[in-house]
């Protein structure tokens, strides 16, 4: 199976039903899977967002927000609703040259759950902080500079 649609809107250009698939999927990852609630899931800063989708025969197989705050980017509610097939790599992929080239920042930060530091860490993160409880699931600050 291979990626046939990528999509990079702002909250503004996505349509309702486009949304609505996101947090879809959202749901399905982090409340539904992770035991997130949905209040946590949902925020204010999709409304400031660049939303990435990667989808396959119509349905949303990974996906991530990006957007810039304090000078730096910020990637986060990154998911694939499909395993092992690249598409966590791919999506981070595209993130990060949303954050340089359109949000215009070489500088990244994410919050990324204990089990998947190692994935970050291919990608050029490195771990910044000690680790925390976001949502009740243990995570570590990671930054990555970019050229």
């Amino acid at each position: 199976m291979e990626v046939n649609m990528k999509q990079i809107k702002t909250f503004r250009e996505l349509t309702a039903e486009e949304f609505f698939r996101i947090c879809e999927v959202r749901e399905q990852v982090f409340v539904l899977e992770q035991k997130i609630t949905l209040c946590a899931e949902l925020d204010e800063q999709d409304l400031h967002s660049t939303h990435i989708t990667l989808s396959e025969g119509g349905r949303i197989v990974a996906y991530a927000r990006c957007y810039a705050e304090g000078g730096q980017a910020h990637v986060g509610r990154v998911l694939t609703t499909v395993r092992g097939k690249g598409y966590g790599l791919e999506v981070m992929k595209v993130a990060i040259d949303v954050c340089r080239e359109r949000l215009g920042c070489s500088h990244i930060v994410l919050h990324a759950q204990e089990q998947v530091i190692g994935f970050y860490e291919k990608l050029g993160f490195r771990v910044t902080s000690d680790l925390f409880d976001e949502c009740g699931i243990m995570h570590k600050t990671m930054e990555l500079t970019t050229a």
